[in-house]
């Protein structure tokens, strides 16, 4: 079972749906898929229009939500609500103040108890017109370091840092997904994929000390995510190559490319 769990519905038009599905379809592949709005300065399809797309593909797309982090306290039933809709993980980004303030952590003890996974974007962002609103600290608030907090307090929660903390935190993004053992990382988006050689990657996720027998390093807290949208499949259909290539090149044993690929996510949202 393959399963990307990182793809984005950023237009709901039904014919690029179609699209989006059959490139999953060709590949045999299930997509996760989020939309949700204060993504900075533009919007995707709303929570509910995803799950309704969804539902016209069952077996084939699972929803996730998007859960706004604003100045304001985020109401932790909301998470409840969204899970009796029957999606299968929550997703962060752009938040107002940084991942592990006060005012979120209700929200991601919400989680651990309904136990679905949660996805966290680290690292660059564009600049975008709500930064001359906000005037936050953009990346800072989404560094790789504020997921340490939360995953140390929530640690039956399943934690997946997007991006591997791009350019900006790779090398502390996987140190900390050494540490936590329910945190683990995507390499979505073509600029973490693509930037990254499978000798980089390998020495990233190689273990802290030396010890015998280790040839899968820390690999298996690696999980498949593409970043792609409804309106564009290429970091999907290039992210599922790339992907392969890299276990392949490194030398992972089947059993954790099989992690990889879908198995440990599908563990998680109740997929056999």
């Amino acid at each position: 079972m393959k399963i990307d769990f990182h793809c984005h519905c950023d237009v709901g038009d039904p014919e690029k749906i179609r699209e989006f599905v059959r490139a999953y379809e060709e590949r045999d592949v299930i997509a996760c898929i989020v939309g949700g709005t204060l993504y900075g300065g533009h919007d995707m399809v709303p929570n509910d229009e995803v799950i309704k797309i969804c539902a016209q593909y069952p077996g084939r797309m699972y929803p996730l939500a998007k859960i706004n982090l604003t100045d304001r306290a985020p109401d932790p039933a909301e998470l409840q609500h969204y899970a009796e809709k029957g999606v299968k993980g929550f997703k962060f980004i752009y938040p107002y103040y940084e991942y592990d303030h006060d005012l979120y952590m209700p929200v991601y003890e919400e989680a651990e108890k309904i136990g679905l996974p949660v996805l966290f974007h680290t690292g660059n962002y564009r600049p975008n017109p709500m930064d001359e609103v906000w005037k936050r600290p953009t990346l800072r608030n989404m560094d790789p370091l504020t997921l340490d907090r939360i995953a140390r307090s929530f640690q039956k929660l399943h934690i997946v840092m997007a991006h591997l903390g791009t350019t900006v935190w790779r090398v502390q993004a996987a140190a900390l997904v050494k540490i936590h053992a329910n945190l683990y990382s995507d390499l979505a988006g073509c600029g973490s994929w693509m930037a990254l050689s499978a000798e980089e990657l390998s020495e990233l996720l190689g273990p802290q000390l030396f010890v015998r027998e280790t040839e899968d390093r820390y690999f298996d807290k690696l999980v498949f995510g593409s970043d792609s949208y409804t309106s564009n499949t290429w970091p999907f259909t290039e992210g599922l190559v790339n992907y392969e290539m890299k276990l392949a090149k490194v030398g992972v044993s089947e059993e954790t490319r099989k992690q990889v690929m879908g198995e440990t996510v599908a563990s998680w949202i109740g997929l056999k």
